[in-house]
């Protein structure tokens, strides 16, 4: 668009958010208008967020992958800071400088799975660098602490509506609501039952008992989060943790050795006429990859990734419908986690004191012990299980529980769910409803004609998005 003078309003203070501003097109006159709920620390938000000095899980948390796969210019920064790192990280539990002391000694920050905190000190100094260049440029930043309860257009222009009821006139909007809602498990539970461990540490914590069980619902990363903050709060002989998921499944670690072993190229022509047919492919393809080329995940995950891009994903699925299918699926085939946090688990595991149940959740209620978890096993047993706290670490449920400013712009018909609620749809350089309005979450699965062939979970698969729809890719 060539409106001028041009009035950009970013939507959010995540990661996405933070993307959007840095790349934003603008020139001397333009204005830029950030509103989200913390601006002064955009590029965080949830999945980055900082804690007060003095919570010892403040740098508890880490990268699910090493810190040059993330964002290769993050491992420069975290060398070029070392020694304020190491100092801040040194002495906490658990011993994240221990764990990596070989990394360290080989100057090897690259393979570290950093705190992420930290990497939120990274985007946040990007956010705040790039709104630098804007003023430099001539543009007027405004940042507004607040949130946006409903977004219209009345044929000129965007109305923003503020939760204070001020109402901002833009010409262009660049919404990033960030990761969709937990599903409902623990939502109405009791004050023992957690929706999420992110944001309700200081309450879990005053719960916590020696010796006494907390009731993990999923096995994904969010559990070994959980770990790593019982890990900070307690001392380790005295953590129980009971991990309930219907698999019994863990991510597998994503380690870089040294030397640095190539990643895969796969051998996969297709095309396939089904979802199905690909993915017994892929497996196959996994599975020799693993037998003679000795290939691990972290081989197979950048692999794969950088192999099937959306354009590959359209010659190996011609059809549509099926090719939507592929991304969730594909997803699974390379759960990754924190090398560090996967090492601790399975020895507690081998210890005793974390317990896997292979079980569905069916309900989390107020129990006298705390919280009472039902669950049904496969063979169709019925079993109740008690523990002072039960966390939901199982991620958003089956369909997508939109915030409700993107609720908003499907009631408008500005955004599209998927046929099976699994994610959203935008148009072509993620525009969604009158032109000037772009959109973008890890709900996205489709731009356009272009499915996308893993979800946008990784923070590089988001930037990637903004520069391409900016032009700069």
């Amino acid at each position: 668009m060539t409106q001028s003078p041009r009035h950009h309003v970013v939507i959010g203070d995540g990661a996405t958010a933070g993307a959007f501003t840095e790349m934003a097109p603008l020139h001397a006159g333009d204005a830029l208008t950030v509103i989200g709920g913390d601006t002064a620390n955009l590029g965080r938000g949830l999945a980055y967020g900082d804690h007060t000095v003095d919570a010892p899980w403040r740098y508890a948390y880490l990268l699910n992958s090493p810190s040059a796969a993330v964002v290769p210019a993050f491992a420069d920064y975290l060398t070029g800071r070392w020694p304020d790192v190491a100092e801040r990280m040194a002495g906490r539990r658990p011993d994240w400088l221990g764990f990596g002391a070989g990394h360290i000694a080989a100057g090897d920050h690259a393979a570290l799975f950093a705190p992420r905190a930290i990497f939120g000190d990274y985007l946040n100094g990007l956010a705040r660098a790039a709104l630098d260049r804007h003023r430099a440029a001539g543009v007027t930043v405004t940042l507004i602490d607040d949130h946006v309860t409903s977004l219209d257009h009345d044929g000129a222009a965007f109305r923003v509506t503020l939760a204070n009821g001020a109402p901002l006139s833009a010409t262009h909007v660049d919404l990033a609501p960030g990761t969709p809602a937990m599903d409902g498990f623990c939502a109405d539970a009791g004050p023992a039952a957690f929706p999420m461990l992110y944001g309700n540490e200081a309450a879990i914590a005053d719960r916590l008992r020696p010796d006494q069980p907390v009731i993990c619902i999923g096995a994904n990363a969010a559990m070994l989060d959980v770990l790593r903050f019982l890990q900070s709060v307690m001392d380790e002989p005295a953590i129980r943790m009971i991990v309930i998921s219907a698999t019994g499944l863990r991510p597998e670690p994503l380690i870089w050795h040294r030397p640095r072993k190539p990643s895969v190229t796969p051998r996969l022509t297709g095309p396939f006429d089904t979802c199905a047919a690909l993915m017994d492919a892929v497996d196959a393809e996994i599975a020799r990859m693993r037998r003679e080329e000795g290939a691990t995940m972290a081989e197979l995950r950048p692999g794969f990734k950088g192999w099937i891009a959306q354009e590959r994903l359209a010659g190996l699925v011609p059809d549509r419908e099926e090719r939507r299918r592929v991304t969730h699926l594909l997803e699974r085939r390379f759960r990754r986690g924190t090398h560090d946090s996967i090492a601790d688990c399975d020895r507690l595991t081998r210890a005793g004191q974390i317990t896997d149940i292979i079980a569905r959740a069916n309900e989390v209620r107020p129990s006298p012990t705390g919280a009472q978890v039902r669950i049904t096993r496969a063979d169709g047993a019925v079993q109740m299980l008690d523990a002072p706290v039960v966390i939901n670490c199982a991620g958003p449920g089956a369909r997508l529980a939109l915030d409700p400013l993107s609720e908003g712009l499907v009631a408008h018909g500005w955004l599209q769910l998927l046929p099976d609620g699994g994610g959203v749809r935008t148009g072509p350089g993620l525009q969604v409803g009158p032109s000037g309005l772009r959109y973008l979450a890890p709900t996205v699965i489709e731009m356009g004609d272009a499915v996308t062939p893993f979800p946008l979970f990784d923070l590089g698969g988001l930037r990637d998005q903004v520069a391409r729809a900016n032009g700069l890719d």
